[in-house]
């Protein structure tokens, strides 16, 4: 009798516990469907409020998806750095680990940090559920390589792709067309030596042909005016021809100064385009795919 009394007991347990695990998935299925509902139709606080606080009615399988969900609610409001750690809070038996390990790299990029960006993609690379996705991840580490400027290991992660799928050849391409201006960029050097030898040269070197042209004439023109007064007096020791020279040659020192500034300006601008230019290369094709 009590042998039969345990087995009822175990019974009833067993399937007490089955039930409440079919009502905490059911639960989360009607929260992560209502959610996305939300999303779609731009109730973004709602959405947060959905997903702000998860209880412990949830099985693990159920709080992944839920945790998926309050990164996913976070990334389409644009609060980076906590989508970042709700994606990172999702399991790798969940369904939504590969999206989640991906998009989590991009919120942390967003967020300015490269290092713990290319951390989550390396330690998604080393699951098994990470060989269907390894062009887009390997597209990311690409990415992220030219955004430090590295284009050695750019081109390492570049031999995977493969520029036959729709979805990411043209971004494939945007990324090949960064590396190859990178490599255009102009050097301070170059822009210097440029200036010393043509005033305004290095300048129009950086990209700033007006400045360039202008620096040139100024030069030129106080220098004409030196070597004039020069003549006229027939000795460089008068006023006219000191005043002159003294302008000319401030000018032409400020110019050299000026064509490595001009090439600083241009790596700040060149520098923020590119960046902008390779998160969009990576936004797109992950939202194709898994939208």
């Amino acid at each position: 009798m009590k042998r039969a009394l345990r087995h009822i007991t175990l019974l009833g347990a067993t399937l007490l516990m089955s039930l409440a695990t079919a009502h905490a998935q059911r639960t989360a299925r009607a929260d992560y469907d209502f959610g996305n509902y939300l999303l779609g139709k731009g109730l973004m606080r709602e959405a947060s409020a959905l997903t702000s606080s998860l209880g412990n009615d949830y099985t693990p399988e159920a709080l992944d998806t839920m945790r998926y969900l309050r990164g996913w609610t976070l990334y389409h409001q644009r609060q980076f750095a906590p989508a970042a750690k709700a994606f990172a809070e999702v399991g790798e038996s969940s369904t939504f680990y590969p999206k989640s390990a991906l998009f989590g790299a991009v919120c942390h990029l967003e967020s300015g940090s490269t290092e713990e960006a290319l951390r989550r993609l390396n330690s998604f690379a080393q699951t098994p559920m990470a060989q269907p996705y390894r062009e887009i991840l390997d597209m990311q580490r690409g990415a992220i390589a030219l955004i430090e400027g590295d284009r050695e290991l750019y081109h390492h992660y570049q031999q995977s792709f493969t520029y036959t799928d729709n979805i990411l050849r043209g971004e494939q391409r945007r990324l090949d067309e960064i590396a190859a201006s990178q490599v255009r960029a102009p050097k301070k050097w170059v822009a210097g030596l440029a200036s010393a030898v043509v005033p305004g040269l290095g300048q129009i070197y950086a990209g700033n042909v007006g400045e360039g042209v202008a620096t040139f004439l100024m030069v030129g023109a106080f220098t004409a005016l030196t070597v004039d007064s020069w003549n006229k007096a027939g000795t460089p020791a008068n006023w006219r021809t000191i005043a002159y020279g003294s302008v000319a040659s401030l000018l032409y020192i400020g110019n050299i100064f000026g064509s490595v500034a001009s090439v600083k300006i241009y790596y700040q601008n060149f520098e923020k385009l590119n960046h902008e230019a390779v998160m969009y290369s990576i936004h797109i094709p992950l939202r194709a795919i898994f939208d």
